[in-house]
């Protein structure tokens, strides 16, 4: 057989495999800005979540304290800043507003540094699908000292 006559069926098999997948439905899930940098003395910022899609979104809202240890990025639990809401569910091409807060009562020294994990998480739509994964984007969040 010549190896145009094998490309001919390789393409023909292939073809028929994916015309038996069903249509893949995935909500789109973006988050802005990609990267927060708070000026000095400002304790509040804001991140801009969209969801798109056909169905309903579901996610949440953590802040971790980030530093670096060793070379290698450190992430701990955190009460010093919070994001409200912590919670979301959103309609299909909803945009939600997450307030995050500086609580802690000291002073930035030098830059004080987190990151906001805003993660998507499987809900209804995608209760038909084999595979359920959780989205999760990490945004540096920065404050700095105040002048």
């Amino acid at each position: 057989m010549s190896m145009f006559a094998r490309s001919k069926i390789c393409a023909a098999v292939l073809l028929s495999v994916l015309s038996l997948a069903g249509p893949a439905l995935a909500n789109e899930f973006t988050v802005s800005p990609t990267s927060i940098k708070v000026a000095a003395g400002t304790k509040t910022a804001t991140l801009t979540v969209k969801a798109g899609g056909p169905g309903a979104t579901l996610g949440q809202v953590r802040v971790m304290r980030w530093h670096r240890d060793g070379g290698k990025n450190r992430l701990t639990a955190t009460r010093d800043v919070v994001a409200s809401p912590p919670a979301m569910r959103m309609a299909p091409n909803q945009e939600l507003t997450i307030r995050l807060v500086r609580t802690a009562k000291s002073a930035v020294r030098g830059e004080e540094c987190y990151r906001v994990l805003v993660d998507q998480l499987p809900g209804s739509s995608q209760q038909d699908q084999v595979v359920k994964f959780t989205v999760r984007h990490s945004v540096p969040l920065c404050f700095g000292p105040p002048v």
